[in-house]
């Protein structure tokens, strides 16, 4: 039996990221964090798992929109697209164009809301000024990207709530 669309991810982003590192870990460490806040929060599709994988490539490596495309499909394109900050000089500019893309991208908010909740949860003891960064644009994330009547994202959004502040 081949490998699945989840293991081709995980190797994929593994390979893509190699050499970089995620504080004193090599980076996968923070991808497997973020695909686990997925499936803490009861979150196994497939292709959600796979996008959790390959969040950050196309934002910080030199994989294109296209080689994701053919590696696991325009959906997972998609989110991981939506997902990449934009080009900006500053923080907030580079956030304009998730933050306009992901409630446009159906699955994109699990995945922001995952990998915020993943760094949010590396940080807490360890880094605080990066938890008090997170802390202080919180109102804004959830200003920009909460649908009340998504339910799929309504325990992530209570765990960013309960790590960053009230929404």
């Amino acid at each position: 039996m081949g490998a699945t669309l989840v293991d081709k991810a995980r190797a994929f982003a593994i390979h893509a990221h190699a050499g970089q590192r995620y504080g004193d870990a090599p980076y996968e460490a923070h991808l497997a964090h973020t695909v686990a806040v997925l499936k803490r929060h009861g979150l196994h599709d497939p292709e959600l798992l796979a996008a959790g994988w390959l969040h950050d490539t196309i934002e910080d490596t030199p994989v294109t929109r296209q080689a994701v495309v053919d590696l696991a499909g325009e959906r997972v394109a998609a989110m991981v697209d939506a997902v990449s900050d934009g080009p900006g000089e500053s923080r907030t500019e580079r956030k304009e164009r998730p933050y306009r893309l992901i409630p446009q991208t159906p699955g994109a908010v699990l995945i922001k809301l995952a990998d915020r909740i993943a760094n949010a949860e590396a940080a807490v003891g360890r880094l605080p000024r990066v938890l008090a960064k997170y802390r202080a644009e919180h109102a804004h994330f959830r200003d920009a990207l909460h649908n009340p009547a998504d339910a799929q994202a309504r325990p992530l959004w209570h765990t960013a709530d309960r790590l960053l502040g009230p929404g």
